[in-house]
């Protein structure tokens, strides 16, 4: 897969049971809320480093994958382009990151 773009495209085909008014925005605003909350737990379990055992950096991997498919939804069902996202994100950084020295953190 060579772009975000083909990624959106493959993750919004989803069943015809959740293309109904209720589900097409609830599933992925849900479905991002609950992975974010995992995410949070698995990382403090892991002492707030980076510094994960094997089976948490899988865990965490599956977290995020689950999370870039409920953005790809929402994204799909409010026709914006998750490049058009990506690309926005890169101006914010830049523009937040103007002035900083960028061997501090």
């Amino acid at each position: 897969m060579d772009t975000v773009a083909q990624y959106q495209s493959i993750a919004t085909t989803v069943p015809l049971s959740l293309r109904n008014n209720r589900d097409r925005l609830e599933l992925p605003v849900t479905g991002l809320q609950e992975e974010a909350g995992r995410i949070g737990r698995l990382l403090a379990t892991a002492s707030g480093r980076l510094d994960l055992t094997v089976e948490q950096r899988r865990e965490l991997q599956d977290r995020l994958a689950d999370t870039l498919w409920y953005l790809a939804l929402l994204c799909g069902e409010s026709g914006v382009a998750m490049q058009d996202v990506a690309a926005h994100s890169i101006a914010k950084l830049q523009e937040r990151t103007q002035g900083l020295d960028p061997d501090r953190r």
